[in-house]
């Protein structure tokens, strides 16, 4: 399925690590192994203590990435990332009431939802692909099975909980990205041979 032209950056590897720390300094130092690594995609989690701050240095010092916010749950956090330069957005629920700020900015919104309902309410507010959050619970790649076929014309991006062993199920059940976080190794050489060998593998889909 082609990707919207405001999902362009996840062309190549479509792979999105999330960054989420308990402060800026283990946040950014996570970013940077994931940058080493091969990720050219990330989003900052706003759990993370400054996370606007966090998210800007990454934009200073990684120009060639794409750098998005995460983790959005209201319109005054959309905004405070928009503010700190975010590439992108990302909202845990169906936060439609953030397509407003998205649109006026520019900024490609994917937001958070699970059910068949709320896959079709959050793609119909206008967001530019749908967050299916949180995959691993609900059966993986079963589920997006499930539904996919449902919603043909939704991108699609699972998230939450997921291992490289998932990687390849998930996109061949039609995924168009997937987020990645808690699974990520601190280990920059086994996290490079890690995303070397999806990268491998997703062109070997096409």
């Amino acid at each position: 399925m082609p990707k919207p032209q405001q999902l362009e950056f996840l062309q190549g590897l479509p792979l999105i690590a999330v960054v989420r720390a308990a402060d800026p300094a283990q946040a950014i130092a996570q970013a940077q192994v994931c940058i080493q690594a091969g990720f050219t995609c990330l989003e900052v989690t706003w759990t993370t203590p400054d996370a606007a701050g966090v998210l800007h240095q990454l934009r200073r010092d990684s120009p060639h990435c794409t750098i998005g916010a995460a983790s959005l749950k209201t319109p005054a956090m959309a905004e405070e990332a928009i503010a700190a330069g975010a590439q992108f957005l990302v909202t845990p629920h169906t936060a439609t009431e953030v397509v407003p700020l998205a649109q006026e900015a520019n900024c490609p919104l994917i937001l958070g939802a699970l059910t068949p309902t709320e896959i079709l309410r959050a793609w119909q507010a206008g967001a530019v692909a749908v967050k299916v959050f949180p995959i691993m619970a609900v059966g993986g790649a079963s589920y997006l099975r499930a539904v996919r076929p449902l919603f043909a014309e939704i991108p699609l991006i699972p998230c939450g909980g997921i291992g490289w062993e998932d990687v390849v199920p998930l996109w061949r059940a039609g995924a168009i990205a997937i987020g990645m976080g808690s699974q990520l190794s601190s280990d920059v050489i086994m996290l490079k041979q890690q995303v070397a060998q999806a990268r491998q593998a997703y062109r070997g889909l096409g």
